[in-house]
Formats: structure tokens, sequence, C-alpha cells
């Protein structure tokens, strides 16, 4: 299910203020100095206007123009936000009454379907959502909660005992249900071919831009005013990959994938192509001492300990079918997924005669 903000976004807005001078040539002397009046454009007014009484309705449900004002200036205090321009308004009165059109046909859909909004799903939809973030991240909920006075225990214990979020959470539970009941969905290897034959242009990689080198990394991170002692541990790791891979550079691949501290690592190590400048110093000129194929001793840079492949630069080529087949398959099967849903959703909708009066 496509997911869309309903929260209005404040806009940072620029006030261009112009002056418009009477450039008429100078009277005489004796004659009264002629007065020059300043012009202030002024922005639009921005309005809920174009609301009618009934913004939308679903199942016998209504939802005024009273209340979706009310659900979307809430979060700004009861105020319209400074900046915001009316198609911003526009838009966002649209999705809320969708959201409200939505829910409410599929609340009865999912509770019977066993999917009962009750506080239970909601501290347990919280207490797995917060066991997948990191410490950092944790760290980073827990400031922002005190900011307003509250706790990870407050925060779910006051959202338990809301009506809309339990609603909200029983339905997104029984939308990840009908994915996964969608997940039978075949594509062969027909269907991905002949969606490869028709879009050869989306496979073509380009060639490395001129003068560019390329390069793939093993990097052992540690901080630049690290101890004595840490560094020195960061750089006998290296040594040890160091010495797996001069014995079998093949294995370069495989350790930067179990070992490297860089992004990259997910990448099998490889940067890609970078032109001069685009790398630290020591980096850089280890890679042009290298020749293609050779395997650096471990360079220090600020970031850590680097052991350094230099790769062929990236030619003009087309990525085979074969290359490609698996990803194909899996986006081609995500995307019908998500189609066949969307077409469940809207028949929903349909039978619960839901309608948005929003022009």
């Amino acid at each position: 299910m496509k997911k869309t903000s309903f929260v209005l976004l404040t806009l940072t807005a620029a006030a261009s203020i112009s002056f418009a001078a009477d450039t008429a040539a100078a009277k005489k002397v004796t004659a009264a100095p002629k007065v020059i009046k300043a012009t202030v454009p002024v922005a639009p007014k921005v309005t809920f206007d174009f609301l009618p009484p009934v913004v939308a309705e679903v199942s016998g449900k209504k939802l005024t123009k009273a209340q979706l004002i009310k659900k979307l200036l809430t979060p700004f205090g009861g105020k319209m936000p400074k900046g915001i321009s009316q198609p911003d308004l526009n838009g966002a009165a649209a999705n809320m009454a969708t959201r409200f059109i939505e829910l409410n046909a599929l609340l009865p859909v999912a509770i019977k379907a066993g999917f009962k909004p009750s506080p239970e799903l909601v501290a347990k939809k919280f207490n797995d959502s917060l066991k997948k973030v990191t410490a950092v991240q944790l760290e980073q909920f827990k400031k922002r909660l005190a900011m307003q006075g509250k706790t990870v225990e407050s925060f779910i214990a006051e959202n338990k005992a809301k009506k809309e979020v339990q609603e909200g959470i029983a339905i997104d539970a029984f939308i990840k249900n009908k994915v996964k009941s969608l997940s039978d969905i075949k594509i062969t290897d027909k269907d991905a071919k002949a969606y490869y034959d028709a879009n050869l242009d989306k496979f073509k990689i380009k060639a490395a831009p001129k003068g560019s080198m390329s390069a793939s990394h093993i990097l052992i991170m540690v901080k630049e005013k690290a101890d004595v002692k840490t560094k020195a541990a960061a750089k006998a790791k290296a040594e040890k990959l160091l010495a797996l891979l001069k014995k079998d550079a093949s294995l370069f691949a495989e350790l930067a994938e179990k070992e490297s501290q860089c992004p990259s690592g997910k990448n099998k190590g490889s940067l890609g192509s970078f032109t001069k400048g685009r790398m630290v110093p020591e980096f850089e000129q280890a890679v042009v001492n290298l020749k293609t194929g050779e395997i650096s001793a471990v360079v220090e840079t600020k970031f850590g300990y680097h052991i350094i492949r230099r790769d062929a630069s990236q030619k003009a080529t087309t990525k085979t079918f074969a290359e490609v087949k698996e990803q194909l398959k899996a986006g081609l099967k995500q995307e019908k997924v998500q189609t066949a849903l969307m077409a469940f959703i809207k028949k929903t909708v349909i039978n619960a005669k839901g309608k948005s009066y929003i022009r």
C-alpha cells in the first residue's frame, strides 16, 4: 500500500519586497515635493474555502470540513503553518480525505480477518519496532521524547489508549498479511526476458569518466584521535587480513563483505570510479601507485586502515540477462504484488461506497 504523508509541510518562504518609484522629471524649486509610495506585494491568503461542508464519506460515516481542519492543524497548535501554499494545503486535505476513506473501508475487513484493534496490538507493534532500531537511533528517540516530557514507556501507554492508533495498527497488520498472501504470485523467466528485451537502455553501464580511477578496499575503521592501543589493534587486524590475501587474492570480495567497516563492503568493497581529488590524499596516492589487479600494503588514513585493490576502469557495456535475471524477477514480482494490493484496496473502497468531495 502506497504510504502518503497526511501532515502539512511547513515551508520556508522568503518574502520579496519591491518598491515602485516615480521617475518623473524634477519640478521647479518652489514646487511641493512629490510623495513616492512604496508598494508591498501581499502573498495570496491561504484558506480552507475550497472544502465542502462534508469532505468525504464511507460506510455511512462522514468526515466534515471542521473535522478535517482540526486533524490537519492540530500538529501545528491549531494554527495555519507559516509559508504554506494553497496547492500544498489542497493536497494535504485531499490526502487526509483519502486516508479517512481507506481506513474506514478497510477496518471492518481487517476485523473480520481477525485483526481486531486493541491496546495489546499497539504495544506489540511499538516494542517490535524498537527492537529493530540501533542503539544510536533509540537514544535519539528517547531524547526527542524527553524534550516533550515523555519516556518511551509513557509514549507507548499514551498511544495504546488512542482508538485511532489501535485501528491504524490493526489495518497495517492486515495489509502486511495481505501482501504475504500475494507472495505466491509468480514471475517466469519468460516474463523477465520480455521486460529485459523491451528495456535494454535500463541495463546499459556507462564507461568510467576519462582520467578516473577504480578501486575496491577493505577498511578497518578507527578514529583519528584514538589511543595508541586501539590503533595498534585495528592495524593488526588489517595486517592479518592482508596476510590472507597474499596467500589467496581471490578472497578479497569475501573478506570485504565480512570484515570491511565501510558501506562499500556490501558491494564487495567496490568504490567504483572516482576522479582525482575525490579521495583523501593517502588513499589516492596508494591507488595511483598500483597496477590494475594489484593489492596495496596497509594504508593509514584519518578513517582507519585500508587494504586497497586497484580495479580495471569500467568500459561501456550492457548487463546480460543472466546477470540481472533474479533481481529483475524480484522487482517485477514486487510491482505485481503492489498492483494487486492497490486493486484490492480500490475494490474495498468501492464496496464501502467511499467517496471524496474535494475538487
